[in-house]
């Protein structure tokens, strides 16, 4: 592509990088749903800075996550690769996403990361935020963590976001902090400031590479807005759409911090900025502190359009079109394989479900979607799948909002496993009592009908019989494409594995310390 980014550049008298390498930073955003952007329809949130993307960029109307939940849609982003076939995906709660930090399992070590491929061709990588594949296991300490799979640098919440983290309470320490690279720097977290440190960590190797003259890959992996709701002083009470918008706001303002050093930096035309959703937003924890679908049916946990489409921007200025919106279908793990080629990095030699989707983002208008098929796991199963504008349903979960409605949410399975005592927490199960099978599988038009209210009959369509039996064999050919993987979601704890920062738990006196210091490069 060098020769095309030469003549572009000298168009329109920008600088392109030495060898033609275009810096990338990615934001992920946490349980965002399809419908909490401003520019994807929400009324009652402010997100100027995230519209601003859509403005000068792309719009991704189709834009499918690998996965309805964290870890597994997490750990397609990272390899381009659907996470059965590398253990990161489990049917049961609570095993669905990696359910503890003292877990011994996590990320494997054999796979080869986004990270560490833009790493060898000499990028700078880094991510600040959300990790939640993977701390120790029983031989290796920090085994799965970022530093140890490509990323230079790491400031962020090597778990998740947990109940037992809610800013203002008492946090258990054993679930609760920060780390720096292979270092916990904070046990338990500072909710107050921590945006504004990922935010500062993300802006600083930037900042660092453009020094050294080096392109840079970082990922922006935000805790917002994941429950429990938290905020930084100046954005409590901001926002029309409640605690949730003071989240969605606070992410915001971060991404106008990034993009503003960007313009600062002088590198604004030589990198390009996406941004997306992990999956679906959390409809169990409760309606007003879960996102919206924009319509769509289902949510967080579900391959109803609720949990897998999420709403998604890509900018690049003299690249991509500014202004421009496209409804082809792309999958997150796209982006392995597109950043890698538009690199001029070499793709590693094994079996990707990620396509190139560099033609979407130059042409947008006129691209066509270079996936035939995309299948859509619950869990260990497909359960639906894409067939070009048709998206065809094996199974469907078993909504227990239905049988037992609830204030919490509609569409939705609150009195799982893991509630707390039907309040939140829960989530839809992949195992088969849990889902309505569905043979002829249920058929959509995702053209005309993208919220799955209209089930097309076989005098809808005229093929409807040969688009099912072209999914079944596709899909047949598919299952036998991935092979057996050790499970590393399901494993129990071990108390010997709990991140302490200055001992060893049960000690939790010895699992506390608040010595951050920014800039400083941790081991």
């Amino acid at each position: 592509h060098m020769s095309w980014l030469l003549a572009i550049a000298a168009l329109l008298g920008t600088a392109v990088l030495t060898a033609g390498k275009v810096n990338y930073i990615v934001i992920i955003v946490d349980d965002l749903g399809y419908g909490d952007l401003s520019c994807f329809g929400r009324q009652n949130i402010s997100t100027p800075h995230v519209d601003s993307l859509a403005n000068d960029g792309l719009k991704l109307t189709q834009w499918l996550s690998a996965a309805s939940v964290c870890t597994p849609s997490r750990a397609a982003f990272q390899t381009g690769r659907l996470p059965v076939r590398f253990g990161m995906t489990a049917n049961a709660l609570p095993w669905r996403v990696l359910a503890l930090p003292s877990q011994p399992t996590g990320f494997p070590p054999e796979e080869t990361t986004i990270a560490e491929v833009l790493r060898d061709a000499g990028y700078k990588t880094a991510i600040s935020g959300k990790w939640h594949m993977g701390i120790s296991n029983k031989t290796h300490q920090w085994a799965h963590l970022p530093k140890q799979h490509g990323y230079d640098s790491f400031v962020g919440m090597p778990f998740t976001n947990m109940h037992a983290c809610t800013q203002g309470t008492e946090e258990q320490v054993q679930f609760c902090m920060i780390m720096a690279n292979n270092t916990i720097v904070e046990q338990p977290t500072n909710y107050d400031n921590l945006t504004q440190m990922l935010t500062d960590h993300t802006i600083d190797v930037m900042e660092q590479a453009v020094a050294s003259d080096q392109p840079f890959f970082v990922v922006m992996s935000f805790v917002h807005v994941h429950t429990p709701l938290f905020s930084s002083p100046r954005f409590r009470n901001v926002s029309d759409g409640g605690v949730f918008g003071d989240n969605a706001e606070e992410m915001d303002d971060s991404v106008g911090q990034i993009l503003a050093s960007l313009s600062r930096l002088g590198v604004v035309n030589d990198t390009l900025v996406t941004l997306f959703s992990d999956n679906g937003p959390f409809a169990e924890e409760g309606w007003d502190k879960a996102g919206r679908t924009g319509g769509l049916k289902g949510s967080k946990g579900q391959t109803y359009e609720g949990g897998i489409r999420m709403p998604a921007l890509a900018r690049w200025p003299g690249v991509i079109p500014a202004g421009t919106v496209t409804d082809v279908p792309v999958s997150t793990m796209d982006l392995f394989p597109t950043l890698i080629k538009l690199a001029n990095a070499t793709l590693p030699a094994i079996h990707l479900d990620g396509k190139d989707i560099s033609e979407v983002l130059r042409n947008p208008t006129a691209a066509s979607s270079p996936h035939k098929f995309m299948w859509h796991y619950c869990g260990e199963n497909v359960t639906a799948a894409r067939n070009g504008r048709y998206k065809l349903h094996f199974a469907t979960p078993i909504w227990t909002s239905v049988a037992r409605p609830t204030p919490l949410c509609k569409e939705c399975c609150p009195y799982g496993k893991t509630a707390f005592n039907g309040t939140g927490g829960s989530l839809c199960d992949c195992n088969a009592e849990n889902l309505t099978p569905h043979d002829p599988p249920l058929i959509f038009d995702m053209t005309t009908d993208k919220e799955e209210q209209h089930p097309l009959s076989p005098s809808d369509i005229p093929n409807f019989q040969q688009l099912v039996d072209e999914t079944k064999q596709a899909l047949v050919a598919h299952y036998a494409s991935v092979s057996p993987h050790v499970n590393e979601m399901i494993a129990l704890p071990d108390p010997a594995l709990v991140p302490c920062c200055q001992g060893h738990w049960p000690n939790a006196s010895q699992c506390r310390c608040q010595r951050y210091v920014e800039h400083h490069v941790y081991p």
